[in-house]
C-alpha cells in the first residue's frame, strides 16, 4: 500500500506542485538547447556557401553554327556558364578528396543573395539608402527556378550527387537582394548562394 499524504495546507500543496512544474520545464529547456539532442539527420550531407552572380539556365536562343552553318539552341544567358563554374569550384574544395557522389533521394536548400541595382539607392549622401519606391523584393528576372537549375546542374558536374534528379523536394528555395543579410536567414552581404542538402525522408516511415 502506498502512503498519500494529506494536505492540511492547501497554499504548501499548491507550492510543491509549481515548484515541480517549474523543475521539469527547466529540465525540458535544457535536452532542447543541448546540440547533442539533435539527430544527425538535421546534419547536412552536403553544405556549401557559393559567390558569384547567380545566374539562370533554360532561356535559349536560336544560333547559327559558323562553321557547320546549322542552327544551334544556345543559352541567352552569358552568365551562365561562370556562375556554373563558381558552384562547381567552391563544391569541389567543399566536398574534399576522397568524396563519393550521393545517390539518396534528397532535401534541398538554395538561398540565392542578388545584388540590387543602383538605381534602387539614392544619389548623394543617400547612395546607401535604398529608396522608398525601390521593390522589396527581386520579383522579377531571373526566374527563381532556373537559378535552381544551373545550380542543380553545376553540383551534378561537381560530383556532389550523381545526378539532379535526386532532388525530390526544397525545404527552402529563394531569392533576396543583399540588403536583407542580416534580416533574412543565410542572405549573404554580397551575391550568392547558400547550398545545402539532407536525404529526403520518407514520409511513410515517418508514420
Amino acid at each position: 500500500m502506498i502512503d498519500v499524504p494529506l494536505w492540511e495546507d492547501d497554499g504548501l500543496q499548491v507550492a510543491v506542485e509549481t515548484a515541480a512544474l517549474d523543475q521539469a520545464a527547466a529540465l525540458l529547456d535544457e535536452a532542447a538547447e543541448d546540440p547533442a539532442e539533435e539527430t544527425h539527420l538535421e546534419v547536412p550531407l552536403f553544405e556549401v556557401t557559393v559567390y558569384g552572380a547567380p545566374a539562370p539556365q533554360g532561356s535559349k536562343s536560336p544560333k547559327r553554327n559558323k562553321h557547320t552553318g546549322r542552327i544551334q539552341m544556345v543559352e541567352s544567358s552569358r552568365y551562365v556558364k561562370p556562375w556554373r563554374d563558381d558552384v562547381v569550384g567552391a563544391s569541389l574544395k567543399a566536398r574534399g578528396r576522397g568524396w563519393s557522389p550521393l545517390t539518396v533521394p534528397l532535401a534541398a536548400e538554395m538561398i540565392f543573395t542578388l545584388t540590387r541595382p543602383k538605381t534602387h539607392f539614392g544619389t548623394g549622401r543617400n547612395s546607401g539608402t535604398v529608396r522608398p519606391s525601390a521593390p522589396l523584393l527581386p520579383a522579377s528576372v531571373p526566374d527563381l527556378s532556373k537559378l535552381a537549375r544551373s545550380t542543380e546542374d553545376a553540383l551534378t558536374t561537381a560530383g556532389v550527387y550523381r545526378d539532379d534528379a535526386l532532388v525530390v523536394e526544397y525545404r527552402r528555395l529563394m531569392k533576396r537582394y543583399h540588403t536583407d543579410h542580416g534580416r533574412v536567414p543565410d542572405v549573404m552581404e554580397v551575391s550568392g548562394c547558400v547550398i545545402r542538402l539532407w536525404p529526403a525522408l520518407d514520409e511513410r516511415v515517418e508514420r
